[in-house]
C-alpha cells in the first residue's frame, strides 16, 4: 500500500512538472526576443543648389537615426562616407530616406554626392554625434 501511494504521488508530481514547463515554454514563446528599441531620431533635410537645410544634424552616440532628404530643384545626393550612408533625392521632390545607428561619437561631414552644378563642391553639412552620458 505504501508503494502505490508513492507511485501515484510521483505521477502527479511529474504531471505538474510537465504542465509547469509547458506553461513556461508558451510564455517564453510569446515574449519579445529583445527589449523594444527607441524610435529613430528623424530629420528632414531640404536639398537645393548649393546647400542643405539644416546643414547640421545633432544626435547622441547610439541613436538610431533616420535622415530624409527632399530636393526642391534638381537631383541631389547626401553621403556620409565614414558611416557608409548614401541617399539620392530625385528632382521630383520625392523623399529619399536612410537609417543607421550613430555608433561612434564625432563630427561627420556629409556632402552632395550627385553633381548639381558649379557650386556642388560647397554643398556640405555635418552630423554631430555627441558622446553618450556614462
Amino acid at each position: 500500500m505504501y508503494r502505490s501511494i508513492i507511485g501515484r504521488t510521483g505521477a502527479a508530481a511529474r504531471g505538474l512538472w510537465t504542465a509547469t514547463l509547458l506553461a513556461l515554454a508558451v510564455a517564453g514563446a510569446s515574449a519579445p526576443a529583445s527589449l523594444p528599441t527607441a524610435p529613430p531620431r528623424s530629420f528632414e533635410l531640404i536639398a537645393s543648389r548649393f546647400k542643405f537645410e539644416p546643414d547640421t544634424v545633432e544626435v547622441t552616440e547610439g541613436d538610431h537615426v533616420r535622415l530624409t532628404v527632399r530636393s526642391i530643384d534638381t537631383e541631389h545626393g547626401l553621403t556620409i562616407k565614414r558611416l557608409n550612408v548614401k541617399i539620392v533625392a530625385p528632382k521630383t521632390g520625392e523623399a529619399a530616406t536612410a537609417e543607421f545607428v550613430a555608433d561612434k561619437a564625432g563630427i561627420y561631414e556629409f556632402k552632395c554626392s550627385e553633381y548639381c552644378g558649379s557650386g556642388h563642391g560647397r554643398m556640405k553639412g555635418q552630423l554631430v554625434v555627441s558622446p553618450k552620458a556614462r
